[in-house]
């Protein structure tokens, strides 16, 4: 009962915006002492060829610790692009779940020089760059040994089973568990001192002398000699000043140690020498008196 008068016409409507939900997914690292993450944002609302980017002001992690399946919260999610206009976010933030592994340090150690005393114990501090600014990591060593016992310089020192200890030490792993480092021992120093015997007097001013040293190791052999031991002069006398001259060392041992003096003085008495005295006496002719013409010497006069 009708017929159209027109084949097309127009009228209007709106075109609402897409909601989109942005998911995450965030990347594993390795510890740097910061919470930030790295991560990727996708949406499976949005429609095929269109160009929509999902970005966000911050991703992190809950804290700074290794740790497996740690959340990370993502921020300030927004959209970009060509055909972003055509979307709304119906969430402005999201978690996901990532690893922060420990990080790995090489540890490397400083040895003290010091001097001889009988033992390849060595004093180490342990270091390494690796570590964050910041962090509380701490190095020690089971032990720390020189190759030997000797006085010598640049000497190997073996550092093994070394730890770690502090607040982040849990954060990092051990990339070596020994080391080795250089130190001097030096030679130890020795004072010598000497007693002088007492003497009858003789005319010379040599003395005899027994020289001693304190600060040997335990039982090794080193011993003690001098060139000259002298009093200050010839004549009799108690306290007399006696001066000892070219202190050296010898022995098995003696190249670990070095003397802190090459000379020394002592004390000791010069006694008189006992004479005995013996006479002559001279023939004469009768004269009617006693008197008589001796003369003394003595076996000890030269």
């Amino acid at each position: 009962n009708y017929s159209l008068s027109n084949s097309s016409a127009t009228t209007t409507a709106a075109i609402t915006a897409k909601s989109l939900t942005a998911s995450y997914s965030a990347s594993d690292k390795t510890y740097d002492g910061a919470t930030t993450a790295t991560v990727t944002g996708t949406s499976s609302d949005i429609v095929s060829g269109d160009t929509v980017t999902i970005s966000n002001s911050s991703a992190t992690f809950a804290n700074k610790n290794v740790g497996t399946g740690k959340t990370v919260t993502v921020s300030g999610i927004s959209l970009s692009g060509t055909d972003a206009s055509n979307y709304s976010l119906s969430n402005s933030s999201a978690t996901t779940t990532a690893a922060i592994t420990a990080k790995s340090l090489t540890v490397s150690f400083t040895a003290t020089d010091r001097a001889y005393d009988g033992t390849t114990t060595a004093t180490v501090v342990g270091s390494s760059s690796d570590v964050v600014s910041g962090d509380i990591v701490t190095f020690s060593a089971g032990s720390a040994t020189f190759a030997d016992k000797d006085v010598g310089n640049g000497k190997t020192v073996t550092i093994s089973t070394i730890s770690k200890a502090g607040t982040d030490a849990g954060n990092y792993s051990l990339s070596n568990s020994s080391a080795t480092t250089t130190a001097t021992i030096s030679a130890k120093s020795l004072t010598a001192s000497y007693s002088a015997s007492d003497k009858t007097y003789d005319g010379a001013t040599t003395a005899t002398v027994t020289g001693s040293l304190s600060g040997v190791v335990g039982s090794e052999s080193v011993s003690i000699a001098n060139t000259s031991a002298t009093f200050a002069d010839k004549n009799v006398g108690t306290g007399k000043t006696v001066t000892v001259s070219g202190i050296s060392l010898s022995g098995t041992d003696a190249g670990n140690y070095s003397l802190s003096n090459s000379s020394a003085t002592t004390t000791a008495a010069i006694t008189a020498k006992s004479l005995t005295a013996s006479y002559s006496a001279s023939d004469k002719t009768y004269d009617g008196a006693t008197t008589a013409t001796v003369t003394g010497t003595s076996s000890a006069l030269s």
